[in-house]
């Protein structure tokens, strides 16, 4: 801590990366109290402040994956994003929820990021922390022997803070096959208003990867009225659940104190994944509803082609089975608490089984994206395989590719896999590197780097580092969920709170 004139206490806060967690850290930073007077800078070298990959300037057919009513950056205010789009006479989220045009393009929602940062800083000025944007990627990060923390940025500058976020985001998708500079090779998608237009309409399109992403592309081809084939093709062709028509319960049993309850009364503080799966099956009795359906979902990814996958999910959409829809509500409610207090044998069996499932059910795609899906393969224009297992560049233009034991010939590929499995950005290897030199945090065997999960702080070494906080993909590794903005604006309460109790306590 420094001190101004009048000896009051500077708390100087240091965010590495400017995507939607620093938003939600600024709104939660304006609407805390006791903190006094300071400084917050956020360190952002692309152009893309407040929105992050995610969000950045795209085309409209980018659609948000999470209901309107849910996608709010406060803590206290669920709905604002909703009011926001009616404040800003936005047509989204009117109507029937599965109708064309309920869901926003992701750009909107980007929009509305950067109005909450507008405010959260205009409201921290006026409280006498002014937030600076420093366009610079930050590559170290030392520990000094107050506490404090010098960041240096690429340029050679070094700036010292009594506290700093590591908000970096996730990295660009993995070049699995080494494509990268061979001609009709895109080996990013986003934004696809940069990408789409030197396709031509009658290319042979594949795109590696069946996630979220790849049906961006999808939807965004047809939208641009692409009439060659299309193929996404992965290991396991598995796509997105399709997002039924949502329910707000309220938990009654899976809940956080309940699972903190559960532990308490364990010898070892620690849940096995029967107790687990025991209260959530209380959770889904309380709602009319059994495991069967949540189970079935699980398993089906392995068992089922993922276009019958596919038409049976989009024709359950508004099924009277609402398991799914109650586990979809109460993993980003209550997931993280029960996850850290999983015992590590049951939480290894969930990331080597159910992983793909858990991924593909609690980030679904909107119904509106199934139709279209469903619409091209109708046409006979989309196919979706599985057991990719080759992909290399032909001698002329093109590329061979190769699944299961069939191969095929197409004209473009476009990369839309799964950022790597460590979930460190190419960009911000030497910044999460230096921390983990510095002993100041160490790598998570599972992704990202040891935090702990009530706090968001680094951990490392046998000890936590009061002083540093990993939010986002960074804390994977520990926490599994993260990157959906229920999950975001948490921890961002989770640090903030960290942060006020520390400073108060100095």
């Amino acid at each position: 801590m420094t001190t101004n004139a009048s000896d009051r206490p500077v708390t100087r806060i240091g965010i590495v990366g400017g995507g939607a967690a620093a938003v939600c850290l600024l709104d939660r930073l304006s609407l805390t109290q006791g903190l006094g007077p300071g400084s917050v800078t956020v360190f952002e070298p692309t152009d893309n402040l407040w929105r992050g990959r995610a969000y950045q300037r795209d085309v409209d057919s980018v659609l948000v994956n999470i209901i309107p009513s849910e996608m709010s950056a406060r803590m206290d205010a669920p709905e604002a994003f909703l009011r926001w789009l009616g404040e800003s006479g936005l047509p989204y989220a009117a109507g029937d929820y599965a109708a064309d045009g309920h869901f926003p393009p992701r750009h909107v929602f980007g929009s509305y990021l950067e109005h909450t940062a507008e405010r959260a800083m205009a409201a921290l000025a006026a409280a006498g922390s002014p937030v600076r944007v420093v366009k610079d990627a930050v590559v170290g990060a030392r520990q000094q022997r107050s506490g404090e923390v010098v960041l240096t940025t690429r340029d050679g500058r070094a700036e010292t803070f009594d506290y700093v976020i590591c908000s970096v985001g996730a990295g660009i998708p993995a070049d699995h096959y080494d494509l990268a500079g061979n001609p009709g090779f895109h080996p990013d998608p986003y934004p696809l208003a940069r990408t789409l237009p030197t396709i031509a309409e009658d290319a042979d399109v594949t795109i590696l990867g069946t996630g979220l992403a790849a049906v961006d592309v999808v939807v965004s081809l047809a939208a641009r009225g692409h009439r060659g084939r299309i193929t996404m093709a992965s290991r396991n062709g598995a796509l997105p659940a399709v997002r039924q028509r949502p329910i707000h319960p309220e938990l009654g049993h899976f809940t956080p104190p309940a699972l903190r309850d559960l532990a308490a009364r364990s010898a070892d503080g620690l849940i096995g994944l029967d107790a687990l799966l025991e209260l959530l099956t209380r959770e889904l009795a309380e709602h009319g509803a059994g495991p069967s359906g949540v189970l079935t979902e699980l398993f089906a990814i392995d068992e089922e082609a993922p276009l019958d996958r596919l038409r049976r999910q989009y024709d359950a959409i508004d099924s009277t089975d609402v398991g799914v829809r109650v586990m979809q509500h109460a993993v980003p409610e209550s997931g993280p608490d029960a996850w850290t207090r999983l015992r590590p044998e049951d939480q290894e069996f969930i990331r080597d089984n159910h992983y793909r499932a858990i991924m593909s059910l609690c980030c679904p795609m909107p119904p509106a994206n199934a139709r279209t899906l469903l619409r091209l393969v109708a046409e006979g224009q989309l196919r979706v395989t599985g057991g990719l297992w080759n992909v290399k560049p032909l001698a002329t233009d093109g590329f061979h590719v190769a699944f299961g034991d069939e191969h095929y010939e197409t004209d473009v590929v476009i990369n839309a896999v799964s950022a790597p499995s460590h979930r460190v950005p190419v960009e911000a290897h030497p910044f999460v590197e230096s921390i983990v030199e510095d002993e100041a945090g160490e790598y998570h065997p599972s992704g990202g780097l040891h935090i702990e999960p009530s706090t968001s702080r680094i951990a490392g070494n046998g000890r936590v580092h009061r002083r540093m906080h990993a939010i986002g993909d960074l804390s994977a590794g520990t926490l599994f969920f993260t990157s959906g903005m229920p999950s975001v604006v948490e921890r961002a309460d989770d640090i903030v709170r960290a942060i006020a109790e520390d400073a108060a306590a100095l």
